[in-house]
């Protein structure tokens, strides 16, 4: 079988290849009691490559995978026993270390963001489960799943890497779920309507951070300040709420500061209270006559408003890490009512999207952007997949190619004692 391209897969490599080091992590975590049939090393690579093709991901697919790359066989039963809390934590350290690192070398935008340090799009998804995982994540959706589970995650807007994640039920809220911290320091996030709260947004800013998202249609600020001149006899906007002032405009771009109502939450023996809080807003008018509205911390001088909306299309980044999850890396097909076998599929769903993210930014830098070429990033999973394969048999394994008596025995379904029909054939005289 073809090695993989090392230069692509280097992320994974530095990661998955230290089988020592997992074994030692295995241990302290609790996932091996008593060394078995299976090594707590060999689990970990299948459980994190082995499942890298789109459909359900059914225990027998996960077994068959072990046993075509070990040489060892086992039951469904026996090969599930081995998805335990410690072992999903254990899947969760490779993941965080990983996310750690990325977070370690923030990457430095280019153009007109070049005052950022880093631009993050920032979203969350729903994915479905078993009815009997209700009491661990409820859902919402009453009409189609009772249980399922929300995927928070932070990803770098210029390369689609994993930056921070959270996992919590359906019914609880993004904003609550925003985590914020002084790495946001120089940062701008793009944020969806999900998270259209100025409280939220004066956090990030309170830690030095940025953000840009769209208004809601239910928000209308009052204007009390202009931040771009305009020629001739300009309507007045100052004093007006946004939305009467956009009514007739026939700007292509308004760029002005509007008053926002925030909630400052409780802290120590100080209460809760509400404060105005001033943010940039610019409308920017479409083909049809109307404005798309974005509120921004960000000022003109780092953010121009003839950007704004070029920028938060950046935001489509995280749908496609998400896309890249489901579709690629098997987040959508959780086939179990058990909360640690849920939690060490989405760990490593998660690890191979950040992987494959991580991969085509490498290669669009090292060769798609040299000869001019735009890089599909379905097609892309499609052939991260194939080298994930390829892999997952260098990394664990056997050094030389079985024998054909052992691959046939490897293969044999341990579930089947039938007589085929193709040997009934053969019993009465008849040749297959």
């Amino acid at each position: 079988m073809a090695r993989p391209d090392r230069s692509l897969v280097d992320v994974l490599l530095a990661n998955l290849d230290r089988p020592e080091e997992v074994r030692d992590k295995a241990r302290a975590l609790g996932v091996v009691r008593r060394q078995g049939k299976i090594d707590a090393y060999a689990l970990l690579v299948v459980v994190v490559l082995g499942i890298a093709t789109r459909g359900p991901t059914a225990i027998a697919q996960l077994g068959h995978v072990l046993a075509t790359v070990t040489g060892v066989r086992l039951a469904r039963s026996s090969f599930w026993d081995r998805f335990t809390v410690p072992f999903a934590e254990l899947v969760r350290w490779l993941l965080d270390d990983i996310v750690h690192q990325a977070r370690a070398e923030p990457h430095q935008p280019p153009g007109v963001l070049a005052g950022f340090r880093d631009v993050i799009a920032v979203d969350a998804t729903v994915v479905k489960l078993h009815d009997a995982l209700a009491s661990t994540w409820r859902g919402t959706r009453r009409n189609s799943s009772k249980a399922a589970l929300k995927v928070h995650a932070w990803v770098r807007a210029f390369t689609g890497e994993l930056l921070k994640y959270r996992i919590t039920a359906d019914a609880h809220g993004d904003g609550r779920a925003f985590g914020i911290d002084h790495a946001l320091r120089g940062c701008l996030v793009l944020l969806d309507k999900g998270y259209s709260s100025p409280s939220l947004w004066r956090r990030i800013g309170s830690v030095g951070g940025y953000v840009l998202t769209r208004l809601p249609l239910d928000r209308n600020p009052m204007i009390v300040a202009e931040n771009r001149r305009h020629r001739g006899r300009a309507r007045k906007a100052v004093g007006r709420p946004l939305r009467d002032a956009l009514e007739g405009l026939q700007r292509r771009l308004l760029d002005v500061d509007g008053a926002f109502r925030c909630h400052v939450r409780r802290y120590g023996r100080d209460k809760g209270r509400f404060v105005t809080e001033t943010f940039r807003v610019v409308a920017v008018r479409r083909r049809n006559g109307t404005y798309e509205v974005f509120v921004t911390n960000a000022p003109p001088e780092l953010l121009p408003a003839d950007a704004v909306a070029a920028t938060y299309r950046l935001r489509w980044e995280v749908e496609t890490f998400f896309k890249t999850s489901k579709s690629g890396s098997a987040l959508d097909e959780l086939p179990s009512q058990k909360p640690e076998i849920v939690l060490a599929l989405v760990y490593a769903s998660l690890l191979r999207a950040t992987a494959a993210m991580q991969a085509l930014a490498r290669f669009r830098r090292e060769v798609a952007d040299r000869i001019g070429k735009l890089v599909n990033p379905g097609q892309w999973v499609k052939w991260w997949n194939r080298q994930l394969n390829a892999l997952t048999h260098q990394l664990v394994g056997p050094s030389a190619a079985l024998a054909e008596l052992e691959l046939a025995r490897m293969l044999a379904d341990p579930h089947v004692a039938r007589v085929t029909n193709r040997e009934r054939f053969r019993a009465v005289g008849y040749s297959a």
